[in-house]
């Protein structure tokens, strides 16, 4: 095939692959997937991300696991039993584990213990979020069953939403609450015959929606705490809008709320 006379933009070819390098898991029930979700509390965008990778290798090591490029903001690999993925963001870093050990409870946080305590206290950041997925497997006989009568256990039933997914080949449930032992909890009943790669595709945008919730839910006590200061500015400006159509002569005291109004909006 002939190429084309043109020169390539910088950076092409590596930013094409950069698509393809985060690939989506590739699962089948019965699986439990958890999902740590870390972030600095003040200027993340801004950290150290060198810290970020040192903790990272610093689980691996535990497991004698290979450790990331250098440079790398995407891992996944064996961990044990389980298996890791890592991803770093601009402002936290994930860590996510698979593994097809199934204990009898359906949110059994068994999982979480591959992440040593002395590890996770040395953490640099807080923790914005932690979830148990669990993927059960429903054969289409009892998938109606399982949802009527498990669902409403597994979850606050005043909180609960589900759906059908990926054709009906998938039931996802969550209710959006931290349980008892600080996990937010996420279901997903599936068929049989759904294609692992699609149920990968399905629990990595589940694990999204979980973070991205929790991320822009963070700006929401500041957003409180300014409610009323913005209230006030807007009522302010009002007048010296009105002030300034009706021609009251107030041109120069106007001019100064306005300049009052201006300073305040960029101290908020």
């Amino acid at each position: 095939m002939a190429q084309l006379a043109l020169g390539d933009y910088p950076d092409r070819y590596r930013l094409a692959n950069e698509l393809h390098a985060r690939p989506f898991p590739v699962l089948e029930p019965p699986t439990r997937a958890v999902l740590l979700a870390i972030k600095e509390p003040e200027a993340a965008a801004d950290r150290d991300r060198t810290a970020d990778l040192e903790h990272l290798t610093a689980l691996l090591d535990r497991f004698g696991a290979p450790h990331p490029a250098p440079g790398a903001n995407h891992y996944s690999g064996a961990l044990g039993r389980a298996f890791l993925k890592w991803e770093m963001h601009t402002e936290f870093v994930t860590y996510t584990l698979f593994s097809g050990q199934m204990g009898a409870e359906p949110f059994s946080d068994e999982v979480f213990k591959l992440f040593p305590q002395d590890w996770l206290a040395a953490a640099p950041g807080k923790l914005v979020t932690s979830c148990i997925l669990w993927i059960q497997p429903a054969p289409p006989e009892v998938m109606e069953v399982m949802v009527e009568r498990d669902l409403p256990v597994w979850f606050d039933p005043d909180s609960l939403a589900a759906s059908r997914v990926s054709d009906a080949e998938a039931v996802v449930a969550a209710d959006f609450r931290i349980d008892a032992a600080g996990h937010t909890r996420i279901a997903v009943l599936a068929k049989p015959t759904i294609d692992r790669h699609r149920l990968g595709r399905i629990v990595q945008r589940l694990f999204e929606i979980e973070v991205y919730k929790s991320m822009s839910m963070l700006a929401l006590p500041q957003a409180r705490s300014v409610a009323a200061s913005v209230a006030r500015i807007d009522r302010n400006l009002t007048d010296s809008v009105t002030a300034m159509a009706t021609g009251t002569g107030r041109e120069a005291e106007t001019l100064h709320e306005l300049l009052a109004v201006s300073a305040e909006i960029e101290l908020l």
